[in-house]
């Protein structure tokens, strides 16, 4: 049996380009349930989503957000932006608020449409950053951050990207640099090979070299 989170996992893309299709607002509503129940630190939920619809106010955001982002608000019929409370949870709200974005991403993909991640979050919180920007275009107070922003439609292309293999990127116990695994792995073979490649030539009732 197909297990449907896995497979919503795996198959999620990131989507720049959207159809003009209408969305329903139920499925806003779904995705927008899938952020409320992430994961975040003591329960503290301290997000806030606020739904982007109308067009002039996506044109603003889209002057905002670095240029290769600027059509994916526009053709999108919904974006959500994404803001947590850094004085509510001062120590994990980055990750609350991604938890957030991924599980919307998420949603929104099992639903069939499409999503791009467009993190706008300021680590040095530089006063001419986009996300200084974007809080006085939303009037998003002090004490809030704003992490992403997920513009949602209909996919007008479809994605297919991969990923690494799994062993590129898993160690046990310890962690190991794969290059390195991979130099020791070439050194333990090769002289095995040889050995053996000796052995082959060598008469059978012969005593090998000490």
């Amino acid at each position: 049996m197909t297990n449907q989170v896995l497979e919503a996992i795996m198959k999620r893309r990131s989507i720049v380009r959207f159809k003009s299709d209408s969305i329903d607002q139920d499925k806003i509503q779904s995705i927008l349930e899938a952020g409320r129940w992430a994961p975040s630190w003591l329960n503290m939920q301290p997000w806030r989503f606020i739904i982007i619809e109308d067009r002039k106010m996506k044109e603003q955001i889209s002057s905002i957000v670095p240029s290769v982002f600027n059509l994916s608000i526009k053709d999108a019929p919904v974006c959500v932006v994404t803001c947590v409370n850094s004085k509510t949870d001062p120590f994990h709200f980055i990750e609350d608020g991604t938890a957030a974005t991924q599980n919307m991403a998420l949603a929104a993909h099992s639903l069939g449409l499409g999503t791009s991640w467009i993190g706008i979050f300021s680590l040095e919180n530089e006063r001419k950053s986009s996300e200084r920007k974007l809080k006085d275009l939303l009037n998003v107070p002090k004490d809030w951050r704003v992490i992403s922003i997920l513009p949602i439609g209909v996919p007008k292309f479809k994605e297919t990207k991969t990923r690494k293999e799994l062993e590129q990127l898993t160690n046990y116990e310890t962690f190991t640099e794969q290059d390195k695994r991979k130099i020791l792995q070439q050194k333990i073979e090769k002289p095995k090979q040889r050995i053996e490649e000796v052995l082959d030539h060598l008469d059978p009732i012969s005593t090998p070299p000490v």
